[in-house]
């Protein structure tokens, strides 16, 4: 077998590992790339084949208008769209409901049928992530069963463990773009282990090992696969779940498990 042979052979079995996991991708993005240039924008139309290609069951898309120009922008992208692949759902981006703004904004009515999470960029858009501030919203996406994601560089970790602990029926998933969660280990530690309701997003952890230790610490419950597609190549955080030290019941449960798992609790009604 030639060298060639071989790390085809290799190539193969990994794909072959990853299609048994049922990938179910937290982090997929429509619309013009911000902060990554080279990155190559999806359409919708093209949605489906590129998760084809990486073997992606489902996920949840965002649109990189929410943050690039307004909540209102992004979410007006993502509302009504029959174009979106089969077991796919939409994240909104959330604001503060006070003083009421112009919609589409989530906390305003009834949720949008494909909704299924809340993003927050609380410096980017100004505002504090606290709940004098974001209470009601908060209140809202409890009822509805429905997580809020945030980028841990939008938030201060202080922030973060204030708003789990004062919401402890709200899911918080801190998501770990755009810069790999590194230096704030310690913090991400002492918040899972402070609030049971914190859940942490894997697309640029900083391995396999780090991965290994988040689930034997706190388990794999607590983690979302994600990909952020079109900014990373998901084989990325597909490979630290196939090379992480960790049973394949775990690693199903990262790789698509919690996901389905909050897209069906959702309620709409």
């Amino acid at each position: 077998m030639t060298l060639e042979q071989r790390i085809e052979s290799i190539s193969q079995r990994a794909k072959d590992r990853a299609r048994a996991l049922d990938l179910f991708d937290s982090n997929l993005w429509l619309g013009p790339p911000d902060f990554f240039p080279l990155a190559r924008e999806i359409p919708a139309v093209s949605l489906a084949a590129v998760m084809a290609e990486y073997d992606l069951g489902g996920g949840l898309v965002s649109h990189w208008d929410g943050s690039r120009l307004s909540a209102q922008e992004g979410n007006a992208a993502l509302r009504d769209r029959g174009d979106l692949p089969p077991g796919t759902w939409t994240v909104w981006t959330g604001l503060p409901l006070a003083p009421g703004e112009p919609g589409p904004l989530p906390g305003i009515g009834p949720a949008d049928p494909r909704l299924r999470g809340v993003r927050l960029f609380p410096k980017t858009h100004h505002f504090q992530l606290s709940p004098w501030v974001i209470g009601s919203l908060c209140e809202w996406c409890a009822a509805h069963r429905l997580p809020v994601f945030f980028w841990h560089v939008e938030a201060e970790w202080d922030q973060v463990y204030r708003l789990a602990s004062a919401f402890p029926a709200l899911t918080l998933v801190v998501e770990t773009q755009w810069q790999k969660i590194l230096y704030h280990n310690r913090d991400l530690a002492c918040l899972l282990a402070s609030c049971a309701n914190v859940m942490v997003e894997s697309s640029n952890l900083i391995g396999q090992d780090f991965l290994t230790w988040l689930v034997r610490g706190w388990g794999a419950e607590r983690i979302l696969f994600g990909s952020f597609l079109p900014a990373n190549d998901p084989w990325a955080a597909i490979g630290m779940i196939l090379d992480a030290d960790i049973s394949d019941s775990e690693k199903a449960l990262i790789a698509g498990g919690n996901a389905r798992r909050l897209v069906q609790e959702a309620v709409h009604e």
